[in-house]
């Protein structure tokens, strides 16, 4: 059921068009930018975790990248709907530069994501909270303007956007193998997608908590 859904948003992305294609990449390109422009002056020590996350995209979407181009040279076994439609419209050469340069600027937005989050996490902090339970239950209670909320959720959607990069490990995994039965004993791009999410959910909750119980301890030893 997930899986034919999963098609059926693939088959409509390709019906919408190469503009799409081409906005994605303007989108991608200009938010790094936006990105750039937004953490400009963040400390060195968040710029050394957020670059070890983006150099895990990086990995993680490269390997993706050059397992397709060994199965399928020319791109016609592309499950991307979008890079399919680069390819049938501007040619194989620029489908490559297109999905290359693509991959680069998406690592480097994981990178700088996982810096906002990082830097702004304390936005959704709670006053108080004996326990993750409760601190999940508590999180984002301080946020007083319309801003703040903004800036809250979006350090969430951050996090799971420079984290989501890895699962192209998988897909580059499962694209690499050519045993059909060895496939089918791997979870499907769905069900491991919810599992991959699920993960990342508990990751977000343990690495957040953590990072606010040590801002209470830093403010009780400056007490």
């Amino acid at each position: 059921m997930a899986d034919e859904l999963l098609f059926r948003l693939l088959a409509l992305l390709e019906r919408l068009g190469v503009w799409l294609a081409v906005v994605a990449w303007l989108a991608v390109a200009l938010g790094a930018a936006a990105m750039a422009y937004v953490l400009r002056k963040e400390e060195r020590k968040t710029w050394r975790s957020a670059c070890l996350v983006g150099l895990l995209a990086l990995a993680a979407n490269l390997a993706d990248y050059f397992v397709t181009l060994r199965q399928s040279p020319d791109l016609t076994l592309e499950a991307n709907p979008l890079w399919r439609n680069v390819v049938d419209h501007f040619g194989l050469r620029v489908a490559k530069w297109y999905g290359l340069s693509g991959k680069v600027f998406v690592s480097v937005l994981a990178a700088q994501m996982f810096a906002f989050y990082l830097s702004r996490r304390a936005t959704i902090f709670p006053a108080q909270a004996d326990s993750l339970l409760q601190f999940l239950m508590r999180m984002g209670s301080c946020t007083r303007t319309h801003r703040e909320r903004l800036v809250g959720l979006f350090a969430i959607f951050a996090f799971f956007f420079a984290w989501i990069n890895a699962f192209y490990f998988y897909i580059a995994c499962t694209n690499s193998l050519d045993d059909p039965n060895a496939l089918q004993k791997l979870p499907s791009i769905s069900a491991a997608l919810l599992i991959f999410v699920t993960t990342l959910a508990i990751a977000f909750s343990l690495t957040t908590y953590r990072a606010f119980r040590r801002s209470v301890s830093v403010v009780s030893e400056r007490s």
